[in-house]
């Protein structure tokens, strides 16, 4: 499959304490500087998991921003048209896990993503819509949403990314489409954008009321829950020993996107995602090569 994933690539700065996490204290630690960013994570996990994969994305020309780009080539994406920023610092996050490797504290400068405009969308549009899905990340703008959602003519694919980023996806809702609307969630951002708690069937059907075609809501240890307007399925999550909860939900997206395109039902797809999640959690950094396995057992 050709796949063409919008969205951010940047760098992570990941602590992870050695010992128990003590707050508001130095915490002797671990830290872990690796290349990131929601969209680059998907689109590793997508290449790991055989398909051919373009990150339309915009790098800084900072001293990082050069090897960056050049990982994402490595990896075996295609990163062409190459948008690079003039002046322009690469996107960092900086993340400090606790004992058990949940985030306890998180920065994201992304201020590069301004820069990655529905002006430069438009320029590739048939080349974008001659993929056979498209991803994207919330870390782009409202307004490039809001474009692919009026213009895209395969299935689209979008990931919240933050509960505040998430909002973004409000200006994608009850857009008269031609293609397939799919949209990934956690719990958070779900009761974010639909203002509904704690009853996660009610939640799933207020966004297949607002026009997306297919909701994945991940819901940590609870596991996963999916619904199409006409069908829901819930699949439990696996009992792992969590490294670092960072990249889990990319993980998720990328074999949802992998197993529906190559013609998985929604059981499957929820199960392969869990499936790469529970991998992702394993890791220090936020990709789990071992995902491939998934499709190479």
């Amino acid at each position: 499959m050709n796949i063409t994933v919008i969205g951010a690539a940047n760098i992570d700065v990941t602590a992870s304490p050695i010992g128990r996490y003590v707050p508001c204290d130095s915490n002797p630690s671990r830290v872990e500087i690796s290349y990131g960013g929601v969209g680059r994570n998907i689109a590793h996990n997508l290449c790991l998991l055989g398909e051919q994969v373009r990150l339309f994305t915009v790098f800084g020309d900072d001293s990082i921003a050069l090897a960056l780009r050049d990982d994402c080539r490595r990896l075996g994406m295609n990163v062409d048209p190459i948008l690079e920023v003039a002046g322009a610092r690469s996107n960092y996050f900086i993340c400090v896990n606790d004992h058990n490797g949940e985030m306890q504290a998180g920065a994201a400068d992304m201020e590069l993503m301004q820069h990655l405009t529905v002006e430069m969308v438009e320029a590739h549009i048939s080349s974008i819509n001659s993929s056979t899905a498209v991803v994207a990340d919330c870390n782009v703008s409202e307004a490039v949403l809001h474009y692919l959602a009026e213009h895209c003519t395969t299935p689209l694919y979008v990931d919240a990314t933050s509960a505040a980023k998430a909002m973004k996806i409000k200006s994608m809702l009850g857009v008269a489409r031609c293609s397939p609307l799919v949209v990934k969630v956690n719990q958070v951002e779900a009761v974010a954008l639909s203002g509904i708690k704690g009853d996660v069937e009610a939640i799933a059907r207020w966004f297949v009321d607002q026009g997306v075609t297919r909701i994945y809501i991940t819901m940590g240890a609870r596991g996963v829950y999916c619904h199409d307007g006409g069908n829901s399925v819930a699949v439990p999550s696996q009992a792992v020993n969590v490294v670092n909860a960072t990249g889990a939900g990319d993980a998720f997206m990328a074999a949802v996107v992998h197993a529906e395109l190559h013609g998985a039902s929604m059981q499957e797809a929820c199960t392969m995602g869990v499936e790469a999640a529970a991998l992702a959690l394993l890791s220090p950094t936020a990709v789990n090569t071992e995902i491939s396995k998934l499709i190479n057992p």
